[in-house]
């Protein structure tokens, strides 16, 4: 834990932390206003647990709070940049370990587990085609033919399109006349996934600082007939495609 000195002194409690981030090997790096060697404390926010920061990666998941001298570590750092968090996913790792700021301006982290997936980054939906764009997170690199796969969450079965991986750059397309030809209700939903050699990552945009993408991220919609296909971001920020009969709210 760095305990850089700054030239402008902030009065509070150990000092106001100027950068507060978790580096690539899960080390919190905190660098100071004004030199101190004051022990960081974590508290878990729902069990109370309280550990020291010098090994993150024993830590339960949930949301940490940050601690000096028994006061809560203010920072002005957003926890976060965003080459960092790229950078932070090229690493093969089951645990994302992400600090930030809380709307008081104090210092926490955020814990959970992860899986590889392909963290998006283009999407176009037109000429009766949806293609996508991404990266691999969270998992080795990847070079081979794959599939772009759409999975209904009840009813047709699995359809799917083109796609190659290229060390950990993803790229593939699927047409939506096969989606909408296999509508049998007046709405069906379908989670989007890039697959080889039998296993499917999901799609998703995690590596940035857009909360709520469901209702803020809005993608053009085709048409098939009477079926609207629109892509459309989940509550987890999964990438996934609605269909809907014609006239019925989307």
């Amino acid at each position: 834990m760095s305990t850089e000195a700054r030239h402008r002194v902030v009065p509070s409690v150990g000092g106001r932390a100027v950068t507060s981030r978790v580096d690539d090997d899960d080390t919190l790096r905190i660098e100071w206003s004004a030199p101190t060697d004051a022990e960081i404390v974590l508290r878990h926010a729902e069990t109370g647990e309280e550990c020291g920061a010098a090994d993150l990666t024993v830590l339960a998941p949930g949301l940490w709070m940050a601690s000096c001298r028994g006061e809560p570590v203010a920072t002005d750092d957003p926890g976060f940049s965003l080459d960092g968090l790229w950078s932070y996913a090229e690493t093969r790792r089951n645990r994302e370990i992400r600090a930030f700021r809380t709307s008081l301006g104090t210092l926490g982290l955020r814990i959970r587990e992860v899986e590889p997936y392909v963290e998006v980054i283009r999407v176009t939906a037109d000429e009766g085609v949806i293609a996508v764009e991404g990266s691999v997170a969270y998992g080795d690199p990847i070079r081979g033919e794959a599939r772009l796969v759409a999975v209904a969450r009840r009813g047709p079965e699995p359809v799917s399109g083109p796609a190659t991986f290229q060390g950990r750059w993803f790229e593939g397309a699927i047409e939506i006349a096969p989606m909408a030809e296999a509508q049998v209700r007046r709405r069906v939903f379908w989670d989007l996934y890039a697959e080889i050699s039998g296993i499917r990552l999901p799609l998703a945009t995690r590596l940035d600082d857009i909360t709520e993408k469901k209702v803020k991220v809005r993608f053009p919609a085709q048409r098939v007939g009477q079926v609207r296909v629109r892509p459309y971001y989940t509550e987890t920020d999964s990438l996934a495609v609605a269909l809907s009969i014609e006239g019925e709210k989307p």
